[in-house]
């Protein structure tokens, strides 16, 4: 519901309905407020639902601009945090680094230079997410006028299809003798995870 929400304001704004467009916005935050706190049985549950339910209230209250600019922040926000969480708690002491979880599942059992490849992945990838975290304030303070927006809006995508790019052809050069997986394996790889 509220990716829905989301999604439907944008574009409303896009085609110029900015006002219209923030109290859907906040029409579908209030909405899944609420479905959250009747369908909760747990206290974060209704933690989160009273949340969304006073954030959707604050929503009708501040300007409609602003309102699309926070749920833009804020969704951002929220998708970066949770990479960088998925690749990071995986480098504590005693866990399988997520990158060499993943090579082991399409590969099973890894050599040496490759379990360290992977391990060195995942913190390529965690700084990755990290720099991707903090890149709109960092734009927003020192960077050309409104590049943060496009951060915001898309841009960080392209980034990450360069650090997909630039990672394939380091592991080729550093990893030889190795029957590499394809983008699909290590996407099945990573739904098996998921699922499992």
């Amino acid at each position: 519901m509220l990716f829905v929400a989301s999604v439907g304001a944008h574009v409303l704004s896009g085609m110029g309905f900015v006002a219209p467009a923030a109290r859907w916005l906040v029409t579908g935050q209030a909405m899944a407020g609420c479905m959250l706190l009747a369908a909760s049985v747990m206290r974060w549950r209704v933690a989160w639902g009273a949340g969304l339910a006073v954030l959707a209230a604050l929503g009708y209250v501040l300007p409609p601009g602003f309102v699309l600019l926070a749920d833009s922040v804020v969704l951002y926000t929220v998708l970066q945090g949770v990479l960088l969480l998925l690749f990071a708690r995986t480098l504590r002491p005693g866990r399988e680094p997520l990158v060499t979880m993943l090579a082991r599942q399409v590969h099973g059992t890894l050599r040496p230079d490759v379990r360290l490849y992977t391990r060195q992945l995942t913190w390529a990838w965690s700084l990755f997410f990290a720099v991707q975290l903090l890149l709109p304030a960092l734009l927003a303070l020192a960077g050309p006028a409104g590049w943060w927006r496009a951060v915001l809006h898309g841009a960080s995508l392209p980034l990450v299809l360069v650090m997909f790019g630039v990672e394939a052809g380091v592991r080729r050069w550093r990893i030889r003798n190795f029957e590499h997986a394809s983008i699909m394996e290590s996407v099945r790889a990573f739904n098996n995870r998921a699922r499992g």
